[in-house]
């Protein structure tokens, strides 16, 4: 940010089309054979045994541009549960001016706290807000991992990664730490990758009227998913039963007794509204930007390094009027 301080840049407030996703490991899709039919539907009962739970996640969002680049804005958050007690922390916003001339800076930057970086030969800087995003979601799953203890962590996405990927040995990391700690992690999607005759594996247990679990196992999956490390062991998950089915990854590491127990501690120890727990709802809520915020951290910008608020002409709206979208990963 000390790079720009004094020039000018153009805020943007529409949120909804500014917030970036943070890129999945697991983008190739997943197939399963036939076998899976013969996995057994498995019923769960909540144990309500007071065992805390965590979640975390994290966000970013394009807040303006420069002339030479854009700057965008991440933040984390992490919700506790423990007892039927709510608590939040707020972790951010951190601000970054990113152009094509320092974004190997950045890249080495993200490095240093988390190896997620695919490339330095990343070339669209839309890349970049989403892998600074997941290197501060990735520093604070190992915080959490490391001072907490007896507790169920839960993430975003999915417990996988590239095997190419670096990112795999720190995710091993962060399981090994947390089972040291005697806790247990599982990972929510919610737009699962796993297919089943081309259709999602969801479908297979939308019916259901009770929570109930279905088990997938790894000796079913199809060739597309050998790029991938799994970290997880790969349930389908309806944890209420009028809710959704989720794609729900427990550390495979934990014996598969431990990992449908914790399942069911779950749902006995946190609210599960629709399918989805409410610790994890929360911090995907406390992490992301509204307009407000992002309104917020345009004045800060402007006046802690003295930034020139303009308004320069969209060209493709001039040019093509209401057909000039498009041009916003550049």
């Amino acid at each position: 940010m000390s790079e720009i301080r004094d020039e000018c840049f153009q805020p943007w407030i529409d949120v909804e089309s500014q917030h970036v996703e943070k890129i999945e490991e697991q983008e190739n899709v997943i197939e399963v054979d036939g076998e899976v039919l013969a996995s057994p539907i498995l019923p769960l009962k909540p144990i309500p045994d007071g065992t805390p739970v965590i979640a975390i996640d994290a966000s970013c969002i394009k807040v303006g541009e420069t002339r030479s680049g854009v700057i965008c804005a991440i933040r984390s958050a992490v919700v506790w549960n423990e007892e039927g007690k709510y608590r939040c922390l707020r972790i951010g916003p951190f601000p970054f001016h990113i152009t094509r001339e320092n974004r190997k800076k950045i890249l080495s930057f993200i490095g240093r706290f988390s190896p997620t970086v695919f490339s330095s030969s990343i070339t669209f800087l839309i890349e970049i807000q989403s892998q600074l995003c997941s290197a501060l979601e990735r520093c604070v799953q190992v915080a959490i991992s490391r001072s907490v203890s007896n507790s169920i962590i839960l993430f975003d996405g999915a417990l996988s990664a590239r095997l190419s990927n670096s990112d795999a040995d720190l995710l091993t990391q962060i399981l090994k730490k947390a089972r040291d700690n005697s806790n247990a992690v599982i990972s929510f999607s919610k737009a699962s990758t796993v297919k089943f005759l081309g259709r999602r594996i969801t479908d297979l247990i939308a019916k259901q009227r009770e929570p109930c679990l279905l088990e997938i196992n790894e000796s079913m999956l199809l060739v597309s998913s050998r790029i991938l490390r799994l970290l997880g062991k790969i349930y389908i998950g309806k944890l209420s039963g009028r809710g959704y089915a989720f794609r729900i990854d427990v550390d495979k590491m934990l014996p598969k007794e431990v990992q449908i127990i914790v399942i069911q501690r779950v749902i006995g120890n946190d609210i599960v509204f629709q399918g989805y727990p409410e610790t994890l709802r929360l911090a995907h809520i406390f992490s992301t930007f509204t307009a407000s915020d992002v309104i917020g951290i345009q004045r800060f910008l402007a006046k802690e390094y003295g930034l020139k608020i303009v308004n320069w002409p969209n060209l493709r709206r001039v040019l093509f009027g209401p057909f000039g979208t498009g041009g916003a990963g550049d």
